[in-house]
């Protein structure tokens, strides 16, 4: 039977032509599928890489926030004290001025206006009272003026009596002459003996002898002393020109009796000068001899007394005298103006009495006309025209929310917001790590989300001194400050309006002229930067030296050159590299910590600083069980790659958003504060001084664990 399907004239294939076709087939399709790989390797090899070049590296900062108004209006609650929102303006409603914005609750003021009415009858009556009793006291207190100016003029006259007078009202005699005679008395005395010429101490005349134990010109300091004693403060003449008084007659009496020693002593000099002679040629016995010396030393220690006499007279008793004269002068001063003060205090007194009711009366017609204007101020108008915002209420641990319709609000509390949407500012938040290098006065790029695909213009105005209160209640201890850009030129349009969420980023600093490469490329072994570099040979690793960075390529200072090829992440196949690592500074024996025993595995802390991190979270624990983790957290920062890096910060700040389960007080803060401490010298690529601070923040949990808290808390944590 003839058929036309053009298989059935087919000849059925052999038994050996079959394999041999698919083997040909399985070869074709190996050489294709070669081909095919061998393209997309070459494919894939010329997107992974990168050609350095030499360009400037700008460094930015760039944080969302949102948009805000440079002049707005603020409506506000005039009401004392706490008052609901009984009716609201819908938000986003444009208004014009006079409009009804807001109707607060005032029903308890207009109870308060009742009762104060009555107050202020009750104050018109009690200032009635106080006028009646203001004149009674004028007579007794004249009596007590009196006695007081006699005594102070009694206590006046005993202090001049003391220093003397002026004016010629005593006798003729003045300080001068007393000062003159004291100062005479205080001369050296004139040795007219002669001197034997034998040199020896036995023959010197007394007199000389007399020199070496009294010296009357130690004592001229006096002189001065008692200038001293006769001035008194505020008295602008001379006090040598008063008349002698008590103070130099006591001086002269003292100073009479030094004279009179002074001249026993010259008798007891002569004669045991001429005893010495006498003995010496034994015209006298030695018992006579040793009288006479006797007598003169005698006389020698009353001429010593007689001075000190004088010295205690001016330095002690005299200055006692005038002190006890002049405080009572004082007291006597003070007394009459005590007098007089008392007499004002209770003439004030009644005075205050009258006033004190005046002004009650005043203050509750005040507070009665202050109720009237707060009942009519419950109803809040626009003060101009805009598009209304509601402000928001704080709620504590930095929530808060729009009012609305029964919200309380306090006294001036704002309510609503007027914002003039023609001139705007971008509020953002910038990262404690990047405060310090925003300045006021630098170029900004801001970027809102209703025009992804503009760029606006502007300049940092306004950098806040302090971090933003309510970055305290964040779960980490990251802090941030408040910074204002403002827009150039003017929203003529009004298309931004305030409340739009925005970004803003600001060039703080431009690297000129370096070469950069795609900080993806940046490889670390331990403490050494590397890149993988294509060369004709292969690829192979190139330890560099890194510098400023941003978001996108990081400079490099030394390793590389303009034109050089490099791969942007490592090429298949080949092996990590192993590095010469820098030796470790040697620290100062001086300055170096004493090594104590729980710090005997201190190289280990930034290990265990990684497994406290990771047990923080679930990924943490998944990798802390197995082997690998294990190994990977004992590695130091120094040792760790950038992503290994990059994973050790975002365990340290799981942990820091954890740490307040188990810590509080001021070991929350210090445990807080280290790990920030940790980031910012990662951040910086300080790498021995983030290990530092991990070994110091290690041994601070070892020990805080034995101290108290939760058992075991910070060892599960470390």
């Amino acid at each position: 039977m003839m058929t036309n399907d053009p298989t059935s004239r087919r000849p059925a294939p052999s038994r050996l032509s079959l394999p041999r076709r698919t083997n040909a087939l399985l070869l074709a399709s190996a050489a294709l599928i070669a081909a095919c790989q061998s393209e997309q390797s070459v494919l894939n090899d010329e997107t992974n890489t990168y050609t350095v070049s030499r360009e400037d590296l700008p460094i930015n900062v760039k944080e969302g926030g949102e948009l805000v108004a440079v002049n707005e209006t603020v409506v506000r609650s005039e009401v004392e004290g706490n008052a609901t929102i009984l009716s609201l303006i819908p938000e986003g409603t444009l208004v014009k001025p006079g409009d009804k914005l807001v109707e607060l609750d005032v029903s308890g003021l207009e109870e308060k206006r009742a009762s104060q009415e009555i107050a202020v009858e009750k104050a018109r009556n009690a200032l009635e009272q106080a006028r009646t009793s203001q004149n009674i006291l004028e007579k007794e207190l004249l009596t007590k003026k009196n006695t007081a100016m006699s005594s102070r003029q009694i206590a006046a006259m005993e202090l001049e009596k003391l220093l003397g007078a002026r004016d010629g009202r005593g006798s003729e005699g003045k300080n001068r002459d007393m000062v003159e005679r004291l100062r005479d008395l205080v001369k050296p005395p004139v040795d007219d003996e002669t001197t034997d010429n034998s040199g020896t101490n036995e023959n010197k005349t007394p007199s000389k002898q007399l020199i070496r134990q009294i010296h009357p010109q130690n004592y001229a300091g006096l002189i001065d002393k008692v200038i001293k004693l006769l001035e008194v403060a505020g008295d602008e003449g001379d006090p040598l020109d008063r008349d002698m008084g008590e103070m130099a007659n006591k001086i002269l009496q003292q100073a009479d009796q030094i004279r009179l020693a002074m001249a026993q002593l010259k008798v007891a000099e002569d004669t045991a000068y001429h005893s010495r002679r006498l003995a010496k040629k034994q015209f006298i016995t030695v018992n006579e001899l040793e009288r006479h010396e006797l007598d003169y030393q005698s006389q020698a220690s009353k001429v010593t007394i007689a001075w000190n006499d004088l010295e205690l007279l001016i330095n002690y008793t005299l200055g006692r005298d005038k002190i006890e004269l002049k405080q009572n002068l004082e007291n006597a001063e003070l007394e009459v103006e005590r007098v007089v003060a008392s007499n004002d205090a209770e003439r004030k007194n009644s005075q205050f009495d009258v006033d004190a009711k005046q002004k009650e009366f005043e203050v509750a017609e005040e507070r009665f006309e202050n109720l009237n204007k707060q009942i009519d101020n419950a109803v809040i108008f626009s003060p101009g025209s805009g598009l209304v915002v509601y402000s928001k209420v704080s709620r504590g641990r930095g929530d808060s929310e729009p009012v609305e319709e029964g919200t309380s609000v306090r006294e001036r509390q704002s309510i609503i917001i007027l914002p003039d949407n023609s001139k705007l500012k971008c509020e953002i938040k910038v990262q404690e790590a990047m405060i310090d290098k925003v300045r006021i006065g630098m170029p900004a790029l801001i970027s809102a989300e209703v025009r992804p695909n503009e760029s606006l213009t502007g300049r940092v105005t306004y950098v806040a001194p302090v971090a933003d209160s309510n970055s305290r209640w964040s779960g980490s201890d990251k802090k941030v400050y408040t910074t204002h850009v403002l827009l150039d030129g003017v929203n003529q349009d009004e298309s931004l309006k305030a409340g739009m969420k925005a970004a803003a980023t600001i060039t703080v600093d431009t690297v000129k002229n370096v070469l950069t490469v795609p900080i993806q490329a940046v490889r670390r072994d331990r403490a050494v930067n590397y890149v993988w570099k294509r060369t004709a040979e292969g690829p192979i690793a190139v330890q560099v030296d890194v510098g400023a960075n941003n978001q996108e390529k990081v400079e490099i200072r030394t390793g590389l050159d303009a034109g050089d090829m490099i791969y942007r992440t490592p090429p298949g196949g080949q092996a990590d590299p192993k590095f010469d690592q820098p030796s470790a500074p040697t620290p100062d024996p001086e300055t170096a910590p004493k090594a104590q025993p729980a710090e005997a595995n201190a190289n280990m802390a930034g290990g265990k600083a990684g497994a406290a991190v990771g047990a923080t979270s679930r990924e943490g624990n998944r990798e802390r069980r197995s082997g690998a983790s294990r190994r990977g957290s004992r590695k130091k920062y120094t040792e760790m790659s950038p992503e290994e890096l990059k994973a050790a910060k975002e365990r340290l700040l799981s942990m820091s958003d954890r740490m307040s389960s188990f810590l509080s007080g001021d070991r929350l803060e210090k445990a807080n504060a280290s790990i920030s401490a940790i980031i910012k010298a990662i951040d910086a690529n300080d790498l021995e001084k983030a290990q530092q601070l991990s070994t110091k923040m290690m041994s601070g949990f070892r020990g805080g664990s034995s101290r108290g808290g939760r058992p075991g808390s910070e060892r599960r944590g470390g």
